[in-house]
């Protein structure tokens, strides 16, 4: 009798080791979303032209799904004062693991516009400034962003600026009981 039960364990085992294995294959192969970590909006430059401001806003998504975009609310900050602020809908996809531009010109405020004289001149070397706001999605509803950074000048190119993000203080989806406060 003992050899029959012992004959018996093999099946059940190689069984559960392959439905193991198969599990592990299936997990392997689906897309790989990050929960948590919302995509990241960042400012890759601005180039002010006369009484114009262009800034270049990038969209990345960090998941292996697609994603929309179907509106956000920019707002870029310089000592309290306003560089940019931006908000509107619109349907942007992004695929997996990419990301996209938004370009978006403004008039530029005079006391922003000698912000940025400055900068260009080298009278100042940087710029520290505030990015936050809001975007929209299909997929996970509204995500929320906070960064801080600096500009900076791009040497040889006048009127030209990059920034750098120095601190993420914070990143979180919007909760729909709490009304997107905190």
């Amino acid at each position: 009798m003992e050899p029959m039960m012992s004959y018996r364990r093999k099946p059940m085992a190689l069984t559960l080791a392959t439905l193991a294995l198969a599990m592990f294959v299936i997990a392997a192969c689906t897309p790989n979303v990050i929960r948590g970590r919302p995509r990241f909006v960042s400012l890759c430059g601005l180039n002010l032209a006369d009484d114009r401001l262009n800034a270049e806003i990038r969209f990345s998504n960090q998941n292996g799904v697609p994603m929309t975009i179907s509106a956000t609310e920019i707002a870029v900050t310089v000592r309290d004062t306003d560089l940019l602020r931006h908000g509107r809908p619109l349907d942007l996809p992004i695929d997996a693991n990419s990301a996209e531009d938004l370009r978006i010109e403004q008039a530029v405020d005079p006391f922003v516009r000698t912000l940025l004289v400055s900068l260009d001149s080298g009278e100042l070397n940087s710029l520290p400034f505030d990015l936050a706001g809001s975007v929209q999605t299909a997929e996970d509803g509204t995500l929320r962003f906070e960064y801080t950074g600096y500009l900076y000048r791009v040497p040889g190119r006048p009127g030209h600026f990059r920034s750098a993000v120095t601190q993420t203080r914070e990143l979180r989806p919007e909760d729909p009981l709490r009304g997107g406060t905190d």
